[in-house]
Parts: C-alpha cells; sequence; structure tokens
C-alpha cells in the first residue's frame, strides 16, 4: 500500500512525497528530522476508493426564452367521485367485454397496376443512385 508524507517545504510551503511501502516513508520521516530539522511531519496510508458511475441528466431551460404566465384552471380538470364504504372493503372484478372488431373490405387494385408499380419499386431498391442501399418506409 503506498503512503504519502506531508511536510513544510524548505520555503515554508505544503509539500509531500509518495512512498510505495511504510518503512520507506518511516525512513524519509527520520531523514526530514535528523538531516534538516523538520518536526512537523504527517503520514497517510493512501488505500483505494471503490467508485460507481450513474447516468444523471439535468434538464436546463435556456436563460434567453421568455418567461410565459400561464393562469391556473379556474374549474378542476377532474370530478371528485364519492366511494361508498362497500366498494372499498370488496373490490369488484368486472368481466372484459370484447366488441366484435368490424371489418371493411378494402376495394383490390388491378392486377396490371399492382405489379408495374411492385416493377418500378424492386427496379428502384437494385440501383440506388448514390450507391447506398435504401431502407425504404423506416429510413425517414
Amino acid at each position: 500500500m503506498e503512503h504519502v508524507v506531508f511536510h513544510p517545504g524548505p520555503d515554508g510551503s505544503p509539500a509531500f512525497r509518495r512512498f510505495g511501502s511504510l518503512e520507506d516513508a518511516v525512513r524519509f520521516v527520520e531523514h526530514l528530522r535528523n538531516v534538516e530539522g523538520v518536526s512537523e511531519v504527517s503520514v497517510h496510508a493512501l488505500a483505494p476508493v471503490q467508485l460507481s458511475f450513474r447516468a444523471y441528466y439535468k434538464v436546463e431551460v435556456p436563460a434567453d426564452q421568455p418567461v410565459v404566465d400561464v393562469p391556473a384552471p379556474s374549474e378542476p380538470m377532474f370530478e371528485a367521485v364519492p366511494v361508498a364504504a362497500e366498494a372499498v372493503a370488496e373490490p369488484v372484478m368486472a368481466e372484459p367485454v370484447m366488441a366484435e372488431p368490424a371489418m371493411a373490405e378494402a376495394p383490390m387494385p388491378e392486377p396490371q397496376f399492382a405489379e408495374a408499380q411492385f416493377a418500378e419499386a424492386g427496379a428502384a431498391a437494385e440501383q440506388p443512385s448514390n450507391g447506398k442501399r435504401s431502407l425504404g418506409f423506416f429510413a425517414h
């Protein structure tokens, strides 16, 4: 584990030095005390701290946008419905009602027109003008 020694520098400003082991840090403290006469020394262990990252989104409103004062509605948006005490005690499960779907018949295109339309679409898909393949309808 790494250790750091904090001590005042030669000009009096705060200084520090990192060491790979506690023994190396202690030897440096002995040097500071015995050779340089520095007594204001502290030794700290450097331990790794586990970090995790989370996505954070901040919403900002541009400062140059004018503030719009919207009055509060004079009537409530929803009406309060009184609930009977019996209804709270026993919930009622209603059976879903399935409506019959109404099927409308679409007119069928004439076969000659439909074939010509598919042939034109196939030719356009085979020969793109820019050399790239199109995704068709989903590209927009």
